[in-house]
Order: structure tokens, then sequence, then C-alpha cells
């Protein structure tokens, strides 16, 4: 039996280790915390703090692991060394840290030729200071390394110092390694924003998994809505593929899952906002299998430990295709959820409903994904019902919220 070895113990890595047993695959899994998610699912645990990279490497030789995986942004450095070390399916230490690093990823899209805006970064309140004004404004604030939307701000005014410093410190919490990014802004079109999970193996790329990422009006950060298939051009697509396949082949990137943001400027470039070194978050994997009937998880769980045999038979099977939807649930202001109401017309089309909040809970103004009061996911049946909802969904789903 092949053993795999799961960085992190939290419901994303659950997932992993649920799709690794199914498959027939030895699960280990090593979290800092006793207490987690994967701790009863597994067949081995460690309670030990998956950042130390030489305590984990101990644990795979101890325990003559296939193949190492996560799906925590901070652990996929880890993932790289043990992969390296030990000579399993993986990537280099250095092209993880390109893509998972802002600053990193900025040069690494300038390497090939990409478009990527000026930027920065720094650890100090003074540092930031004297670097934004080489910046043109608004800038964007981000953590160095962080994963999801935390901290990120968008600034329009040099002379606004107080949500400056507020952007830079709250970046500086949520960064894994105490630094901040700050950027030019890059002017958007539109709130969609080409998004996706891509898998890697060897120099084949599988693109199953994109679609049209909607953001809010309210918060143009914040991802609202997931819907699949992407709704995008042939020939917008053909350029889609080409940068990720170049950024891929200069990082040296040969295996594995990565959730991608990008969108066209208002210039025609192409800019790609990030690679995340991870699968997608907020249900991503699962929204794929629903619409493409390809199951990622699975296929990141055998390729991992050698067994190419499921990637072999999806990478020529022609998918189905399903419009699927996924609308994100957030309140406008602070209070008490009372009740979550959902037109009778859309509800027909209604096939999962998670609640992430509960009535009588308090629920605060959307600002992050982690926000959120619940996830619907919707099945339309065709590209003309799914249009016409799309343009109205924000009027028939509407969370009732009492003050505190």
């Amino acid at each position: 039996m092949k053993k795999l070895l799961v960085l992190g113990g939290s419901p994303n890595q659950l997932r992993l280790v649920e799709a690794a047993k199914n498959a027939g695959i030895y699960t280990v899994v090593c979290n800092h915390k006793e207490e987690c998610a994967a701790r009863m699912a597994c067949h081995q645990f460690y309670q030990q703090d998956y950042r130390n990279e030489e305590k984990v490497l101990a644990i795979a030789q101890k325990e003559h692991v296939d193949g190492v995986i996560s799906n925590s942004e901070a652990a996929m450095p880890i993932v790289a060394y043990v992969a390296e070390r030990l000579n399993l399916p993986g990537n280099s230490v250095d092209g993880i840290e390109q893509l998972t690093s802002k600053t990193r990823f900025r040069e690494l899209q300038r390497k090939c030729g990409i478009y990527a805006p000026n930027n920065f970064e720094c650890d100090s309140w003074e540092e930031f200071r004297q670097g934004i004004g080489a910046l043109a404004f608004p800038v964007i604030v981000k953590p160095c390394e962080s994963s999801g939307t935390r901290g990120t701000t968008r600034i329009d005014r040099r002379e606004d110092i107080e949500s400056l410093q507020k952007a830079f410190e709250e970046c500086r919490h949520f960064s894994v390694n105490g630094k901040v990014s700050v950027e030019e802004y890059v002017t958007m079109n539109s709130l969609k924003v080409i998004d996706g999970d891509v898998f890697v193996s060897g120099k084949e790329l599988l693109w199953n998994g994109f679609f049209t990422c909607y953001r809010s009006h309210y918060a143009p950060m914040l991802p609202m809505m997931e819907s699949f298939p992407i709704h995008i051009s042939n020939e917008d697509f053909l350029i889609v593929k080409d940068h990720i396949r170049r950024l891929f082949e200069k990082a040296g990137i040969i295996h594995g899952q990565y959730n991608v943001e990008m969108y066209f400027t208002d210039k025609g470039e192409l800019f790609v906002i990030e690679i995340n070194a991870r699968q997608g978050g907020n249900n991503i994997p699962h929204l794929i299998e629903l619409h493409s009937g390809i199951d990622f998880d699975k296929l990141l769980v055998t390729t991992a430990v050698g067994n190419m045999s499921y990637f072999d038979v999806v990478k020529n099977k022609e998918s189905m295709q399903r419009y699927i939807t996924q609308y994100v649930v957030f309140s406008r202001e602070f209070g008490i959820l009372e009740r979550l109401d959902i037109d009778e017309g859309i509800s027909r089309y209604l096939i999962e409903r998670t609640d992430v909040r509960h009535v009588g809970e308090e629920v605060v103004i959307g600002m992050n994904a982690g926000d959120s009061i619940a996830r619907l996911v919707f099945d339309f049946g065709d590209a003309d019902t799914q249009q016409y909802y799309l343009e109205i969904v924000e009027q028939l789903i509407t969370p009732v919220i009492r003050k505190s």
C-alpha cells in the first residue's frame, strides 16, 4: 500500500485524507495541534509543527512515505523540501517560493516578459513610507506571504496616512514572514476575474478547473460568486494558457494543483494577480467536480504517490459541462442574523447550501472570505438561465440582519 504524508489537519486537509483513503492510500497526517479535523480520519497521526522542515523530514523517512502534499500555503515550501530530499513527486523549494512570495512572483513575471505592476516589499513602517513615494496611486497593500484576501486593501490617496498605516499593520499581522507587499493598482474593466485551478503533471496541464469569479460591488477585493464554465473567448483563453504555461516552466513547476487569478487590463494586457501553490479554497475542488466530473482531489493524492492511472484517464477524456454557480452570502452591516431570504424562482436551482453562520449568531460586514454567512450552489441547466440569474442574484438572496 502506498503511503502519503499530509501536512496540516484542517478541513482542507481532511478532504485530501479522505480522497487518499478512497484511493487505497495509507495516510499519515502531521499537525501542530492534536485536536484537528483530520485526526480521526487518517491512519497515522503525528502532533508536530509542520513548518519544522527537519522534524517533518524525519517523520517522512520513518514512515517511508511515497508522497507528500498539503493544502496549506504555509506548508508548501516544506512539502517541496521533503519531496526534494527524498526524491518524491513534487517541486523544488525555489520553484514554490517563486509563487508564494508576492515579490518573487512579480520578478518571475518580468523574467517571462509578462506584465507586472511596480511593487516593493518591506517589514517596517519607515520602509513603507519611503517605498510608496516611488509608486503611483491607488496602491494595493497585501501580506507578502498569506493565502486568500486577508488584509488586502486598496488605498486611493497618498495623503491618507491613517489608512495606509492601518493597512500596513494588518497585512504585517497576516503575513507568514512578517513582510508587507505594496504595488500599484491595476485597473479592472469589470468586477469579473478569470479564476481557476490548474493541474500540473510534468509538462502536461489540465485546464478543466477554470471559472469566472465575480467580485462584490461594495468590496471589490472580495470574491462573491464562482460560475462554471468560464465566460471568456477562445482567443483570450489561449492567452491565459500561454501565460500560465510560461510561468510554470520558468519556475520549474512540475506537479500539483494551483489556484490562479487574473484579468485583462484596460490596455488589453493579461495581469496575473497571483498563482497560489495550493488548491483553491472556498469549495473550489468540489465545484470543479460538479461542473466537469473530474475529481481534482483524487488527481492530487494519486499522482503525489506516483500513481498516474487516473490522470491518464482524465487527460484524454472529454469532460461533462454543467452550469454550476456558487454564490457566497455576505452581510453589509453588523448585527445578528435573523434569516436568509432566497427568492422562490432561483431556489428551484439550488442543489447545495452550507450555513457558515446560523440564525442568532453575530455577523460582520463582509470584507474577507472568512466573513461569509452561507455558500449556495446552483445548477442552472443551461447558459441562458445561468446568465439571467447571475445578473440579478444579489436582489434575490438577502440576509436579514437585526441590529445588535
